[in-house]
């Protein structure tokens, strides 16, 4: 269970291990917060998700998993190998479960499961169940709640996505939810209840500049931390991210 943090309270922090970007949240993300991580398709959101988990189970002997609704883990994997993240040296401290082959099952009865929200409900409880056990975990990642809403069509959203979070933050896990947005315009939620319930924002773009695309990385909220909300240049280095400062 989250505590509320009192002033003067030494806060312990979660590094997003991208070079430069920690700074700008008074050195990382407070520990038991979370997080939404939207963008467009394309701004490496789940990489950057990942990352997280990944760099912190190697580096602070931390304990990670992350849930994945879009890609198979198989894929996911090869592509954050492809990333530079040696995933085997994380062992059991950093584990995937994938969901896609579920959700694929799900919507063969879509009509029947898009409409009927308490399987929704016992979907959601029994994925948090479940996260519960996992032993020592301190970090989750959600990939992603499109896919997670693709599920279900919400006769009250404000009231349904107020528990579905809750529940998330009954587990006082660092929670990383990613996800797709169209534009850089706010919410960065589907539903604009996610911006109100997430403790903090890390928003994704691309921007066209003359012949290339060029991504740029931004601290949107925070609680419980300074924050610089500029937009950063984001560079992927073999080393990991890194944003440039001027």
């Amino acid at each position: 269970m989250n505590r509320t943090i009192q002033i003067g309270d030494k806060v312990d922090r979660v590094k997003t291990h991208v070079g430069g970007f920690d700074e700008c949240m008074e050195g990382g993300i407070p520990e038991g917060h979370m997080i939404l991580i939207c963008g467009s398709a394309g701004t490496m959101k789940s990489t950057l998700a990942f990352s997280v988990l990944y760099n912190e189970v190697i580096k602070n002997n931390s304990r990670g998993l992350y849930i994945t609704l879009e890609q198979s883990s198989m894929n996911l994997l090869t592509h954050m190998e492809g990333m530079g993240m040696n995933t085997s040296v994380a062992g059991d401290n950093l584990r995937v479960l994938d969901l896609t082959q579920l959700r694929k099952d799900l919507m063969k009865g879509e009509t029947l499961f898009m409409t009927d929200q308490g399987m929704w409900m016992d979907f959601i409880s029994r994925t948090v169940e479940l996260i519960g056990k996992v032993d020592g975990c301190r970090l989750l990642a959600i990939d992603s709640l499109n896919a997670l809403y693709s599920l279900v069509k919400f006769s009250n959203p404000r009231n349904q996505l107020f528990s579905f979070f809750e529940s998330f933050r009954n587990l006082g896990l660092t929670t990383f939810f990613i996800s797709e947005t169209s534009s850089d315009s706010l919410p960065c939620g589907e539903f604009g209840i996610e911006d109100f319930m997430c403790d903090g924002i890390i928003r994704l773009s691309m921007r066209e500049e003359g012949d290339t695309f060029n991504r740029y990385i931004r601290c949107v909220k925070m609680r419980s931390a300074r924050l610089d909300t500029s937009f950063f240049p984001l560079l992927v280095t073999e080393c990991g991210f890194k944003i440039i400062r001027e």
